[in-house]
């Protein structure tokens, strides 16, 4: 990159549990779009389950005014949806309030969105998969046994830098024909698979040819927002548990996926071109990176005149049998295209490519790479990228939801003056304010399951009126005990930084 690069840290973190980003004062009349997913396993939702959580979707967007699109599977939900940025973050809350799960979600918020850009009805559809791969009900790698580590936009930054790293773009080939990240001279070498859709991928994956460049490589997965990643590097490290000839060094995805990453480097970074979006908008683009640069690093063409051109319009697609995928047809090109559409075809098809065919069993598949990282074994003796089973702490308890008067005081009344020690007041890394999050260090262990059974009880526990939301705290390996760090209770939470402004 031969320009300053401009990074925003806070941009790369994601808003799982945490308080949603504040509205700014100049976007409360403007629009919002929010992308999400969230996977539901162990178990996934029962048939009854899945159209109830339809119909609880369905009424807390019309609550709030929502519009936009969604897919409810029984393995989760994946939206884009698009409302007032207040009512975007109370339907989020809603989620939250309705169901844990989506106390894990990453919610992606864009403020600021003209209208015209906006969804005008909501439609939530029942699906059998949220992403289609071919991977429903039992053909499924298992998310907590296999899936891969997120790496948050500035380590996937660094990760790209890597020699030793290949770099998957899971999206679909047209999507990448206008977009894609380019590592650094020396870097890792980016891979395309070259799908029309998402369907060819576990054939793609199955191929030797395939398993030969990715077998002692760390391997970098990325797409639109995450949801994609999420289950292809699940399927990967299971395949690679069964498989002799399949050994990465590590599988890796971006967190909140190109998304996350324009946002955080608003002046590119490695991302070069656009990124093709399925709502409105149609696309994203680094926000101060010039319009001219960002159309020099795209060598897409017109299907037709064969002009270079970045724009896909009017639903064109591939003329092709069994493709029919979307191709660039230029402004001059418009009217030939309408007149002669089977003339249309995709750089796929012009090029005669041939996906892999070999489709893998997939059942057969997941059995065996379940028996061999079964409950039975040790994580020592587990795969090497088989997750190891939580740990919950016996002494602490995490509280998230707390209003932001609450005082370690009123927190000691609500939980017991007799069972809370000390607590930790959990603030943003950028700001150091507060979000309503704490841990509370218990004077017993018989106090934590006192207060679990509370907080699940009709009452529950409330914090100056409000009722907050308990949790267990597990243990990580690689973190220091946070009540060992400092010996001063504050009775206050943080506010974090605070400039004047004349």
């Amino acid at each position: 990159m031969d320009h300053e690069e401009i990074v925003v840290p806070e941009n790369a973190r994601a808003v799982c549990g945490k308080e949603l980003p504040p509205v700014s004062p100049e976007h409360t009349a403007d629009g919002s779009i929010l992308l999400f997913y969230q996977y539901v396993e162990d178990p996934i939702w029962t048939k009854a389950e899945h159209k109830a959580a339809l119909k609880k979707v369905i009424e807390i967007g019309t609550k709030y005014n929502i519009t936009g699109r969604g897919r409810v599977a029984r393995e989760g939900l994946n939206c884009t949806l698009t409302g007032k940025p207040h009512d975007i973050r109370s339907f989020c809350y809603g989620l939250r309030e309705w169901n844990d799960v989506f106390n894990d979600t990453d919610f992606k918020i864009t403020d600021g969105v003209a209208e015209d850009k906006m969804f005008k009805a909501l439609s939530i559809r029942k699906t059998n998969e949220l992403v289609a791969y071919g991977l429903a009900g039992d053909k499924a790698p298992s998310l907590k046994k296999f899936a891969g580590e997120h790496l948050e936009a500035d380590d996937y930054h660094k990760a790209m830098q890597d020699p030793n790293a290949v770099i998957i773009d899971v999206r679909n080939a047209y999507e990448s024909a206008i977009g894609h990240f380019q590592p650094p001279e020396g870097g890792a070498k980016l891979i395309d698979p070259k799908m029309r859709n998402s369907i060819e991928f576990p054939k793609w994956l199955n191929n030797e040819e395939t398993q030969k460049q990715l077998t002692g490589k760390r391997v970098l997965m990325y797409c639109t927002g995450g949801i994609r990643c999420e289950r292809a590097t699940a399927l990967l490290n299971q395949m690679s548990t069964v498989s002799e000839h399949l050994k990465p060094q590590g599988v890796y995805h971006c967190r909140g996926g190109i998304e996350r990453y324009v946002k955080t480097y608003p002046s590119g970074g490695f991302w070069k071109g656009k990124n093709y979006l399925f709502d409105k908008r149609m696309e994203q683009t680094p926000d101060v990176k010039d319009s001219a640069a960002v159309e020099k690093d795209i060598s897409s063409k017109c299907c037709l005149c064969r002009a270079n051109f970045t724009v896909y319009r009017n639903q064109f697609k591939c003329s092709r049998s069994l493709c029919g995928v979307p191709v660039i047809v230029c402004t001059a090109c418009t009217t030939k295209a309408v007149e002669r559409p089977a003339s249309l075809m995709c750089e796929l098809c012009r090029e005669g490519y041939k996906a892999p065919s070999e489709v893998p069993n997939l059942v057969a598949l997941k059995r065996k790479a379940e028996k061999l990282v079964g409950d039975n074994c040790t994580p020592s003796e587990q795969h090497p990228l088989a997750k190891k089973p939580k740990v919950y702490c016996k002494d602490r308890i995490f509280l998230r939801r707390v209003p932001l008067t609450a005082t370690f005081t009123k927190i000691k009344k609500s939980l017991g003056e007799d069972k809370v020690k000390r607590l930790v007041w959990l603030v943003d890394k950028g700001s150091g304010a507060f979000y309503g999050s704490c841990i509370v260090l218990l004077s017993t262990e018989s106090d934590l399951k006192q207060i679990l059974d509370r907080s699940s009880s009709r009452g529950g526990i409330k914090v100056d009126k409000k009722r907050i939301k308990v949790a267990e705290v597990f243990q990580k390996d690689d973190e220091d005990d946070i009540f060992q760090q400092s010996s001063t209770q504050k009775e206050y939470p943080p506010i974090g930084n605070v400039t004047n402004s004349q």
